[in-house]
């Protein structure tokens, strides 16, 4: 008798305790409103590159632990968000493309009109691609014990003295969209634990990437993932070059197509170059090799959000075209 009282006294106790927002399967989730960086991203030299996130595949299936969550789906989605969310890139939807180039298809052949159709060719390329898979997304109990109540108990949820893990792994590769080469492969693993007080039930009522879902276990292990997987992009796209294009010359004055949006401000200076020989692979196509001339330089004086001009000095015979490559120079 003295031994039921106290564990009924432990449980009024528990049950009036802080409880983790996750425990709590009747409520229901909401979209998350928390950052997922947590630390500062490594800064990427020149004007922001511009990135794509693929949907990544999920080899564990869209069945994990015991949601209707699409993994794959849902981790590309927040590690777009993070890479917005570090202002180091500029971040391009791939994921509604399809639906853009019908937007786009209805507007070229006068299905939808005005000033607002989208146009072919408006789409904004990606310098590179990030693609990936999700190689594990899981949570299991890391121990045994006390529980109180149970699916018929009093206290229905069951309330339980042990702790859970998450475990989360990808497989991430930054690919160089002008040749498709991979430019950086590597995997990331994380497994983080939790002990205190939680209910038994699992995930169910729990969004992949909503509010209650970054207070879990598994949640903590994503984000801790996620922070490292943009360091590591970061990283890579600072030992390339930033590349963009010419818009249209006109004299002297030159226009580029990327401005304030990506960084470049009055008093930059560009290198005007074009490609004069392409070496590709006969069986598979890939660039192997380019030979590109240096036309000359423009020194920007004009910006705006996605679009910038300067003056041009050549340095090489020829005058620069629409579509002639920039560098940043300075």
């Amino acid at each position: 008798m003295r031994a039921r009282s106290l564990v009924m006294a432990l449980a009024a106790c528990l049950m009036s305790a802080t409880v983790p927002a996750y425990a709590d399967e009747a409520a229901t989730d909401i979209q998350s409103s928390q950052p997922i960086l947590s630390g500062e991203v490594p800064a990427v030299p020149g004007p922001k590159r511009t990135v794509a996130v693929a949907a990544f595949d999920a080899s564990i299936g869209p069945q994990a632990n015991g949601t209707n969550w699409n993994v794959g789906g849902g981790v590309a989605a927040m590690l777009a968000t993070a890479l917005e969310e570090s202002d180091r890139f500029i971040v391009v939807d791939r994921s509604t493309l399809p639906a853009v180039l019908t937007e786009q298809q209805m507007a070229a052949h006068g299905v939808s009109t005005g000033t607002a159709a989208p146009m072919p060719g408006s789409v904004t390329p990606a310098q590179y691609l990030i693609a990936g898979s999700v190689t594990e997304f899981s949570t299991a109990d890391s121990g045994g014990g006390m529980a109180i109540g149970g699916a018929s108990g009093m206290f229905g949820g069951g309330l339980s003295l042990t702790g859970s893990k998450g475990r989360v792994g990808f497989d991430i590769r930054v690919v160089d969209t002008r040749t498709t080469a991979i430019v950086s492969a590597f995997k990331i693993r994380r497994e983080l634990e939790t002990h205190g007080v939680g209910f038994t039930g699992g995930y169910g009522g729990v969004s992949l990437g909503g509010n209650k879902f970054w207070n879990t276990p598994l949640g903590d292990a994503t984000r801790s993932a996620l922070n490292e997987a943009v360091d590591r992009i970061a990283e890579t796209v600072a030992g390339g070059q930033w590349e963009g294009q010419v818009v249209e010359a006109d004299g002297r004055t030159i226009y580029v197509n990327a401005g304030a949006n990506a960084g470049l401000k009055s008093g930059d200076r560009l290198a005007v170059q074009r490609t004069t020989k392409t070496m590709t692979d006969p069986a598979t196509g890939e660039v192997l090799s380019q030979e590109k001339a240096t036309l000359g330089t423009i020194v920007l004086t004009a910006i705006q959000p996605k679009i910038a001009s300067g003056v041009y000095t050549p340095s090489e015979p020829g005058k620069p075209a629409r579509g002639d490559l920039v560098t940043f120079a300075n």
